[in-house]
């Protein structure tokens, strides 16, 4: 329950716009947020990922606050998946809970509600809305993207270093990953027993993250494995598009480019 007493006054908690997704989940292990917040916008995914958050991640989120009732987009969403405009939504809403607003986008997210030329236009808008007027006190947001120039790879590896030293070894690498699919979650066409397909760019840009960032191989985790869908047709195929530009993700798809031409060259 909102207190709304406090919506005119400061509030002073971070708040994180979470997902089940790997990136969020790392970050939040990063930033240790006051509150977690996920809000269901009727995507074809989110009943999914708001299950996913209720039964395998409610103890590792430890403030997880859903809601589930006050956003509807599912007539917006596109056949990409993407909800147009669904972040200023988002951070409208994490306002209250919170004055520092963290949305977790990172390197390689194109869409422009993801940019910091949105980042700063929300903190013009959400200031303006929220400073000193005759019903409120005055609060300063600051709605920000922190890891914006960080690559899933960069994640990963932060997570691992701040998991355990290098000098524990592979195998406690290998722990700490395992650890990491088991409590994440993104996927666009999940099983009927809700586990990841395997199949769509979420889960298997999750692969090629791990794999580049740790040399670890996850396929043996599920039971459809990603590393069958990259048959070296599939890595040229990959490879070719990477090098139309529309489709680059900047340092991101340097990263999956490296990865890639080592699953060729059989490296990996």
């Amino acid at each position: 329950m909102i207190d709304k007493n406090t919506l005119t006054k400061p509030i002073n908690k971070k708040v994180l716009l979470c997902s089940s997704g790997m990136d969020s989940y790392i970050i939040n292990t990063l930033e240790k947020p006051d509150v977690c917040l996920f809000i269901d916008s009727k995507s074809k995914y989110s009943g999914v990922e708001k299950e996913w958050l209720i039964s395998k991640l409610n103890y590792t989120y430890k403030n997880l606050v859903i809601l589930d009732d006050v956003l509807d987009l599912s007539m917006v969403e596109l056949d990409n998946f993407i909800v147009p405009a669904r972040n200023i939504y988002f951070a409208t809403l994490a306002t209250y809970y919170g004055d520092e607003i963290i949305l977790g986008a990172t390197y390689g997210d194109r869409s422009t509600d993801k940019d910091y030329v949105f980042e700063g236009m929300m903190n013009g808008l959400l200031n303006h809305i929220y400073s000193k007027t005759h019903w409120c006190e005055g609060r300063h947001i600051n709605f920000n993207l922190k890891y914006k120039e960080w690559t899933k790879e960069d994640l990963i590896k932060q997570y691992i270093r701040i998991k355990g030293p290098d000098w524990m070894g592979i195998e406690h690498r290998k722990e700490i990953i395992s650890g990491l699919l088991k409590e994440s979650f993104s996927c666009y066409n999940p099983t009927k027993d809700s586990q990841q397909c395997n199949r769509c760019k979420p889960d298997l840009r999750k692969f090629l993250a791990i794999l580049g960032a740790t040399g670890i191989d996850t396929s043996d985790y599920y039971d459809i494995s990603p590393r069958e869908y990259f048959t070296p047709e599939v890595i040229q195929q990959w490879l070719d598009d990477l090098k139309i530009p529309v489709n680059r993700r900047g340092r991101e798809s340097d990263e999956t480019e490296a990865v890639l031409i080592k699953m060729l060259e059989g490296v990996y």
